[in-house]
C-alpha cells in the first residue's frame, strides 16, 4: 500500500481514541514515502514519532513477565519498530539517535536488545542463525565451543527453515534478500539472545533499510528477525518453551514474508494474518486463543480493521471464518489469504491495494462480498460451536440488549454501529405458550450503499437455528416475520451490522488506508411487534 511516510500508522498510545468507519476504491496518495503529502499527517507527525519512540522504549524495557493477551502484549514490537523506522526523521536530533539504536541489527554493540557480539552462525538453504557461546544471551546447550552448534540453535534453524518451506509451498514468496547485510549470504538472518529479559519480549522482525526505496515504486523490504534464547517458563509462563518458540517463529517470519510484499501495509492486516498463519502451521499450540477476549468475536462493536491494543491479534478469527468457508489449499495453507496478499503487493507493477480493497477483490473472485461475509461472520460468532472446527472452545459474542416479550407488545431499538462492526439485540418469548405467536420485525437502516444491514437468527428450543440476511430496499427499509412461540422458540437474535468500507484515505487513523470512515455512527432502527396469527 503506497502512502506518504508521514502517514504511517500512529502509535497505539496516541490513537486508541481516534478509531472511527467505511468500501470505496481510492487512488494512491500523490507522493511517495518520505514526502509531506498530508497536511493533517504533517501537523501531528512529530507527536506521532515521539509517541512511537515511547512505545518502543516501553516494549523493550517491559514490566517483567510477559502475558499473552494482556493489555500491552510484547509481540507488538515488530510493527512499533516499523512505525519508528518510518517516522524517525520527525524526531529531534537527540531522539533520532536513540531511535537509530533500536533499528540496529542485534549484536551490534549499542543495540538495546542483544548488546553483545554474536560471532557464531550456522545456515540452512534459506536461513542463517546467529548466536554467542557465553553470557546471558547464550542459548541452551552452549558449551563455549563455537565449532559445535547448540541443540537449541539447530532447533531454531530447523523450525524456521520448515516455516519458510511451508510458506513457499503455500505460494508465498521467500522474504526479500538483504544482499550483503548480515554477513553477505542474502539469506534471512535470525539472531538469538535473551529477549525475555527485556520485559518478556517473544521476538521481532525489523529492517535496516527503512528510509529508502530499493527502486521507484517498490514498497517491499528485506527483514531480519530475533528470537529468545530459551523461552524459559520464568519469563514466558504460557505454553512450553518449544511451543513458544514455534508460534513466535511462524508469526514473526510471516512478518518477514509480508515485508517482502508491502512494508507499509495497514497494521491490522499485518498482525491478524500473522496470528492466523502461526495457528495454521502449529495448530495444536492454540496460543492465538489468548487473544479472543479482545477480538471481534467478543468485541463485535469494535471495527474489524482496528489496529490498537491487542484487538488486531484477535482478528485472526476473521481469517479463520473465511478460510473454513473457503478451505481450498495451496500446500498446507488455505489459498484465500495468499490471494489477498497478492493484491496488497507493493512491488513495482504489482496491484498495491490497501487492506480492505485487496480483501474485497479476493472475495469477489469467490463470488461473494465483504458485505455478505461480514454479516455471516458476526452471525456465526453468536453460536461459534456450530460453525468453527474448534468452536467448542470459543465463547460466543455478547448481545448488547436483551428484550423479553410476555404478550402483545412493541419495542423499538436504535443502534449506531461503526463500520465493519455489529451489535446484537436478543428477543425472548416469555410465556407465549400458544403456537400461533409471531414476531414482526421492521427495519430502517441507512441507504444500503452506506453499509446498513441486518441479520436475523431464530434459535429453536429443540436445537438448531436458522439464519437469514434481511433484504432491504435501497433506502434501507425492510421487514420480516418469524415464529415466536415459547413452546418451540428459545429466542431470536437481530444483528445490526455496518458493512461499510468507504473511507477518506490518508487521514491519520489506525484503520484501513489510514482513513476516516464515511459511514460511522449512522442511525439504524429495529421495531419488533408480537402478535397472534
Amino acid at each position: 500500500m503506497r502512502l506518504p511516510r508521514a502517514l504511517v500508522a500512529l502509535s497505539v498510545t496516541l490513537i486508541l481514541g481516534l478509531t472511527l468507519g467505511g468500501p470505496t476504491a481510492v487512488a494512491d496518495p500523490p507522493a511517495p514515502p518520505g514526502t509531506k503529502a498530508s497536511v493533517i499527517g504533517q501537523d501531528h507527525r512529530s507527536d506521532q514519532a515521539e509517541a512511537t519512540l515511547a512505545r518502543v522504549r516501553t516494549l523493550v524495557e517491559g514490566l517483567g513477565v510477559s502475558s499473552r493477551g494482556g493489555a500491552d502484549d510484547n509481540r507488538g514490537l515488530t510493527l512499533a519498530l516499523r512505525d519508528l523506522a518510518l517516522q524517525m526523521d520527525a524526531l529531534s536530533p537527540s531522539d533520532e539517535r536513540v531511535a537509530e539504536r533500536y533499528l540496529l541489527r542485534p549484536g551490534q554493540g549499542s543495540d538495546p536488545f542483544i548488546p553483545v557480539a554474536l560471532p557464531f552462525v550456522t545456515c540452512s538453504a534459506d536461513i542463517c542463525v546467529h548466536w554467542r557461546e557465553s553470557g546471558d544471551h547464550a542459548p541452551n546447550g552452549s558449551d563455549g565451543d563455537g565449532s559445535t552448534v547448540p541443540t537449541y540453535v539447530n532447533r531454531v534453524l530447523n523450525t524456521i527453515q520448515r516455516v519458510n518451506n511451508d510458506y513457499v509451498a503455500a505460494g508465498y514468496r521467500r522474504p526479500k534478500s538483504d544482499g550483503t547485510a548480515g554477513g553477505g549470504t542474502g539469506k534471512v538472518d535470525i539472531y538469538i539472545g535473551d529477549l525475555g529479559a527485556n520485559g518478556g519480549l517473544y521476538g521481532f522482525c525489523s529492517t535496516d533499510r527503512p528510509r529508502v526505496l530499493d527502486a521507484p515504486d517498490d514498497y517491499s523490504k528485506a527483514a531480519f528477525c530475533a528470537l529468545d534464547n530459551d523461552y524459559r517458563p520464568g519469563q514466558f509462563p504460557t505454553n512450553t518453551p518449544l511451543e513458544n518458540m514455534q508460534v513466535t517463529a511462524a508469526h514473526e517470519y510471516f512478518h518477514a514474508v509480508q515485508f517482502g510484499y508491502d512494508f507499509y501495509e495497514d497494521g491490522w492486516i499485518l498482525e491478524s494474518t500473522a496470528t492466523w498463519a502461526e495457528d495454521e502451521l502449529f495448530d495444536d499450540v492454540n496460543d492465538n486463543r489468548n487473544y479472543l477476549p479482545t477480538s471481534p468475536l467478543r468485541r463485535p462493536h469494535v471495527p474489524l480493521d482496528t489496529f490498537g491494543g491487542n484487538f488486531h491479534y484477535g482478528t485472526w478469527i476473521w481469517w479463520r471464518y473465511l478460510t473454513e468457508k473457503f478451505p481450498a489449499e495451496v500446500g498446507k495453507l488455505p489459498r484465500l489469504v495468499l490471494d489477498v496478499w497478492k493484491r496488497l503487493d507493493g512491488r513495482p507493477g504489482a496491484p498495491d491495494r490497501y487492506s480492505t480493497q485487496g480483501l474485497a477483490q479476493a472475495l469477489n473472485g469467490r463470488g461473494t462480498t465483504i458485505k455478505k461475509e461480514l454479516q455471516l461472520f458476526y452471525g456465526v460468532n453468536r453460536h461459534p460451536r456450530t460453525y468453527y472446527d474448534e468452536g467448542a472452545a470459543y465463547n460466543p459474542s455478547p448481545s448488547s440488549l436483551n428484550v423479553a416479550f410476555s404478550g402483545a407488545q412493541q419495542q423499538s431499538v436504535v443502534r449506531k454501529p461503526r463500520h465493519l462492526s455489529s451489535s446484537t439485540v436478543k428477543l425472548v418469548p416469555n410465556g407465549l405458550s400458544q403456537s400461533d405467536w409471531r414476531l414482526r420485525l421492521h427495519f430502517n437502516a441507512p441507504d444500503t450503499a452506506r453499509g446498513g444491514a441486518f441479520v436475523v437468527i431464530v434459535y429453536k428450543k429443540a436445537g438448531g437455528l436458522s439464519t437469514s440476511l434481511v433484504r432491504l430496499d435501497r433506502n434501507g427499509g425492510g421487514s420480516r416475520t418469524v415464529p415466536f412461540s415459547s413452546q418451540n422458540i428459545d429466542h431470536v437474535d437481530v444483528l445490526f451490522v455496518n458493512t461499510s468500507t468507504r473511507f477518506n484515505c490518508w487521514e491519520d487513523t489506525v484503520l484501513s488506508c489510514q482513513g476516516k470512515p464515511k459511514d460511522d455512527g449512522l442511525r439504524s432502527e429495529l421495531t419488533a411487534r408480537t402478535f397472534r396469527s
